[in-house]
C-alpha cells in the first residue's frame, strides 16, 4: 500500500473528512504522528497524487468520497474530537423527506441571497456532516430511482412529490424577500 510520509490514501481521506467535520488540525497531526511541516508536505503530495490516481481509476474518487463522509478509517478509527459517527449524523436528517427539506431550503434560500451554509447551520449541520448526509441519501436515491425496479413508477412519484412539496414550501416562505446584487449600490 502506497504511503506518503507514512500516511496511506485511506488515512489521508479520513484526515480530510475529519478536518471538515471539526477535528482540529493539531489533533490530526497528533493521530498521524506528524509535525506541521511534514503534514503540510503530506497534504500537498496526496493532493497531487490523488489527481493522478483519479485519472487512472475513478474508483479512487468514489473511495475518497466514502472515507471523507465517514472518516473513521485507519488510525482515525475510534478517535474522538472530530467527526461524528454516521449514526449520529443521520439523526440530523433521519429520513429522506427531512433530507429533501434541507436540500430545498438551501436551494431556494440561495436564490434569495441567503448563504446556504447558514441554512445548514440552522439545522445543526456543518459542511462535513452535509457531505455525509449527501453520500447516504444519494445512495438511497439511486436505489429508489432504479428504473429496472418493479415499483419504479411509484418511487418516482414519491420522489417528485417530495421535491415539489419542499420547493413550493420554501418558494412561498421566501416569496416576499426578493434580493438583488445591486440593492446596496448607490449611484
Amino acid at each position: 500500500m502506497e504511503t506518503i510520509n507514512g500516511v496511506t490514501f485511506e488515512e489521508y481521506a479520513a484526515a480530510c473528512g475529519n478536518l471538515t467535520q471539526g477535528m482540529p488540525e493539531e489533533k490530526i497531526m497528533e493521530i498521524l504522528q506528524l509535525e506541521k511541516p511534514v503534514w503540510d508536505e503530506t497534504v500537498e503530495k496526496w493532493n497531487n497524487r490523488l489527481g493522478e490516481l483519479m485519472t487512472e481509476d475513478m474508483a479512487y474518487a468514489t473511495r475518497y468520497g466514502e472515507l471523507f463522509a465517514n472518516p473513521a478509517a485507519g488510525r482515525f478509527a475510534g478517535s474522538t474530537g472530530g467527526a461524528a459517527s454516521k449514526e449520529d449524523i443521520l439523526q440530523l436528517a433521519p429520513d429522506y423527506e427531512t433530507y429533501q427539506k434541507i436540500l430545498w431550503h438551501q436551494s431556494v434560500a440561495a436564490e434569495h441571497g441567503v448563504d446556504p451554509v447558514t441554512v445548514l447551520e440552522s439545522y445543526g449541520i456543518n459542511l462535513g456532516k452535509w457531505g455525509t448526509l449527501n453520500v447516504h441519501y444519494m445512495n438511497y436515491q439511486r436505489d429508489l430511482l432504479d428504473h429496472t425496479a418493479a415499483d419504479y413508477a411509484q418511487n418516482y412519484q414519491y420522489f417528485t412529490s417530495l421535491q415539489d412539496k419542499w420547493r413550493n414550501h420554501f418558494q412561498e416562505l421566501y416569496s416576499s424577500s426578493k434580493s438583488s446584487l445591486s440593492d446596496d449600490i448607490n449611484f
